[in-house]
Parts: structure tokens; sequence; C-alpha cells
């Protein structure tokens, strides 16, 4: 099975590239934070024209930007395109006495995972799962969910067609 490359975030991690505290960024910042959105490899000379400010000023704010782990500029794979079939979101109680954050390293750790959030609500905690077949998708559920003690609850809503995946959040 190939592996996608994850990296497990939690806010109170100060190595998860999470900002510990909220950030001070003024207009122009959200607009090159939405314009490296759109296409992360656009030239700084072309920012500094859409945003009629200098070169230098567009490559400040976002060294600024991303030293401060409020920017960072990757590339994303679409896993539906590179033969990933099956993907779920599970909906998972913990049982009394469990800690979510030891159960949710646990699977930051998987490579299948994309996302783990701690959650208020109906689940406590949601783990979005990738796979290449429905095969493996069974068997991470029964190896790593249904098998442990201190997972009281799975429920796995797996998805039949992806309508739209969006990274560029607080975007119109």
């Amino acid at each position: 099975m190939r592996s996608l490359p994850v990296r497990p975030v939690t806010a109170s991690d100060s190595e998860s590239g999470v900002p510990s505290a909220r950030a001070e960024i003024d207009a122009t910042d959200l607009a090159i934070i939405r314009i490296l959105q759109d296409d992360g490899r656009t030239s700084f000379t072309s920012i500094a024209k859409q945003l009629n400010i200098s070169e230098g000023a567009v490559r400040n704010r976002v060294s600024q930007l991303t030293e401060s782990r409020i920017l960072k500029v990757i590339g994303v794979a679409n896993p539906l395109a590179l033969g990933y079939n099956a993907f779920a979101l599970i909906g998972l109680n913990i049982a009394p006495g469990s800690d979510p954050q030891v159960i949710a390293q646990s699977f930051g750790d998987r490579d299948e995972v994309t996302y783990v959030v701690f959650v208020a609500g109906r689940f406590d905690l949601l783990v979005e799962v990738v796979c290449e077949t429905q095969e493996q998708l069974a068997s991470f559920l029964r190896q790593y969910c249904y098998a442990r003690s201190d997972i009281i609850g799975v429920e796995p809503m797996v998805g039949l067609v992806m309508y739209k995946s969006m990274l560029k959040w607080g975007q119109p």
C-alpha cells in the first residue's frame, strides 16, 4: 500500500505547526494567503503586482507568515486521482477513563489517516481515513478501531462520491 504523508496536529503541540495564540494579520496578509491558497506556486512578483505592493514586501510577509506558522505552502494531491478509492469519516466514542489525546495520537501515526480531531457532541473523535481499496479500509476498521478496548463505539461513514474537497478554508 502506498502511504500518504500525514502529520498529526494538535493545538497544544508547539511543534504541530499551529500558532499557540491567534496571530495578528492584516488585509494584505489575508490577500497573500488567499492567492497562495489558489496556487501555491504564484510568484512573489505576481502577488506584488496583484496587490500593488513591492516584491520585497511580499517576500517579507510570506516569510513572517511561515515563521509564525500561519502559512505553510505545500503540494496537495487528489487521493482519488492516485487510486485511493476508499475513504471514510469515522466517528469514535472512547471508553470512560481513556485519554482522547493518546487515542488520537495513535491514529495520527497511521499513514491511512489524513485527519483526526477531538470533538464535542455525538462522538469523541473524528478520524478521516483514505485507503486504496474497500478491503484495506475494512482491515483498518477491524484492526485499529473495533479491536481496541479503549474505543467503545465506532461509526464509519464511508464515502460514496466526493463532490467537493476544499483545503482553502476561509474563502467565500
